[in-house]
């Protein structure tokens, strides 16, 4: 019979000492340690989302595509041919798809993350590994659908002639500071709709007003201007504004807009993690 000393061997796994509340900067330095330490799991549950996304559907990845197209042909007929819209002298198509690819990111990033911790309960209660990789797997995998609405609003407009300058590259930054915004409010729902379900139902109608409070179908020029300060307080107005100035306008975006909404995205990420983290503590007794 073999020594008991066989069956208990150590291993050489971590050991995860669960103690009195952390401070918050060493919440911040562990939780980028532990994701790091986790980028596998994390690239692979991204790969997972992408996978299950449009299995066994019709159309298949076809539907990365069809969506923001009918949304641009029933906004044209709408605001450009019904309302008589002003959209200078750019095409009412391009203007108006120009507006809803970034705002489609990041409706579908939140849409989708918010009841992504609910969605893997099962996993959550049993495992341990960094909660917050579920929520924001769920928004980077919507940068699938941003790349292909970026390469249709190209098509688009050499179709109508308008040919992006080298003004466009400041779209990179821009959508950077989007996908950082994203990421944040993708971890606050998403904690938020584990313990309070009403978060998720609310959601729909929540997106809804915010895209007609941006400038998504319409130009900012509309916004009279004893409002525009406020209005322009909301950082996805000046995003998806400053997007179509800078790929399809060829202007250069307003750099203290830009440094604003930079601040503003860094500290969102941070406060938003800070939150998921202190709520991850007993998000699975909840759950």
């Amino acid at each position: 019979m073999k020594p008991a000393s066989t069956f208990f061997s150590a291993d050489d796994r971590p050991i995860r000492i669960i103690g009195p509340t952390q401070s918050v900067g060493r919440l911040l330095s562990d939780g980028v340690t532990s994701l790091v330490r986790h980028k596998s799991l994390f690239v692979e549950m991204t790969m997972l989302r992408l996978k299950l996304r449009y299995k066994q559907s019709l159309l298949g990845w076809i539907w990365a595509v069809v969506p923001p197209l009918l949304l641009m042909a029933t906004y044209t007929l709408i605001f450009s041919n019904v309302i008589g819209l002003k959209t200078g002298d750019l095409p009412g198509a391009v203007f108006i798809f120009s507006g809803l690819i970034p705002w489609q990111f990041f409706s579908t990033a939140i849409s989708t993350a918010t009841a992504g911790i609910v969605t893997y309960r099962y996993l959550v209660s049993r495992c341990a590994f960094p909660r917050e990789i579920i929520p924001v797997s769920y928004v980077v995998s919507a940068l699938f659908d941003l790349s292909i609405g970026i390469f249709m609003l190209i098509a688009l407009m050499y179709y109508f002639g308008a040919k992006p300058t080298l003004h466009a590259l400041y779209a990179l930054p821009i959508l950077g500071m989007l996908l950082g915004y994203s990421v944040a409010a993708s971890l606050c729902s998403s904690s938020f709709q584990a313990r309070l379900r009403d978060i998720g139902i609310a959601m729909p109608l929540f997106l809804q007003i915010m895209m007609f409070t941006t400038p998504t179908v319409y130009s900012s020029d509309y916004i009279p201007q004893n409002i525009r300060d406020i209005y322009f307080l909301n950082p996805l107005a000046i995003l998806i504004d400053a997007f179509r100035q800078t790929v399809v306008l060829g202007m250069n975006p307003n750099l203290n807009e830009m440094i604003y909404c930079a601040v503003g995205s860094i500290i969102c990420l941070i406060l938003s993690y800070i939150l998921f983290k202190r709520l991850d503590a007993t998000v699975a007794d909840v759950i």
